[in-house]
């Protein structure tokens, strides 16, 4: 039988009576239980009251354990539904804000990248906008989630520098925006340049050219 007690942790034995750590931490804390060992104490770190478990040792009971276990495996999907319901940016949209190109291609792209931020954001709604060359402006994208009953609206600016346009055209923009829409929230990102990220990118594309070349 596979034991349960980690006794390579150098915090082992933590409680008394230990037998099982599965749960390394309790997910119940602070439970407030007095009669299951738990208690305030002084914190002088703090300088406030805490609620101290090291008298509690039911959370490593083996049959306590095995009963969240089961718990947890039977509503799995309840628990991942609501996960993501909590997860959720209610009432928020987001607008990915490029240049704009006339090549169709660009505009593919974009379209990619809103699939895939929806996916893993899951906003209330998701559009592109663009400054030049191609529909829609942000003027155009903001009334659309405006309409779709947004209370906050981000703008991530999906730009390699924080030039002229992110730093003069697109705020100027955003104080009429802001004006026309008095009851939404509007947060501007800073460009894509700043992110310490863009050169792992870089040199991956560098790497890929070599190869090229080289073959």
């Amino acid at each position: 039988m596979i034991s349960r007690a980690n006794k390579a942790c150098k915090y082992f034995p933590c409680h008394k009576n230990l037998e099982d750590c599965t749960f390394c931490y309790c997910p119940f804390y602070p439970c407030l239980n007095e009669t299951r060992g738990g208690e305030f104490i002084y914190s002088q770190k703090t300088g406030k009251r805490i609620w101290a478990c090291q008298n509690c040792s039911w959370i490593h009971q083996r049959s306590v354990t095995d009963k969240i276990l089961s718990i947890i495996r039977k509503n799995k999907k309840q628990f991942e539904k609501e996960s993501m319901e909590k997860d959720k940016l209610e009432d928020t949209g987001l607008i990915i804000l490029c240049h704009g190109s006339k090549q169709e291609k660009t505009q593919d792209m974009v379209n990619h990248l809103i699939e895939t931020i929806k996916k893993l954001l899951r906003p209330s709604a998701i559009v592109p906008a663009y400054l030049q060359l191609c529909p829609p402006d942000i003027e155009t994208s903001v009334d659309l989630l405006a309409e779709k009953g947004c209370k906050k609206i981000v703008l991530a600016t999906f730009f390699l520098f924080n030039g002229n346009h992110v730093k003069i055209d697109i705020p100027e923009i955003l104080k009429k925006e802001k004006k026309k829409h008095p009851e939404i929230q509007f947060i501007q990102t800073e460009s894509i340049g700043s992110d310490e990220k863009i050169s792992g990118i870089v040199i991956e594309k560098i790497k890929e050219a070599i190869k090229i070349a080289d073959f």
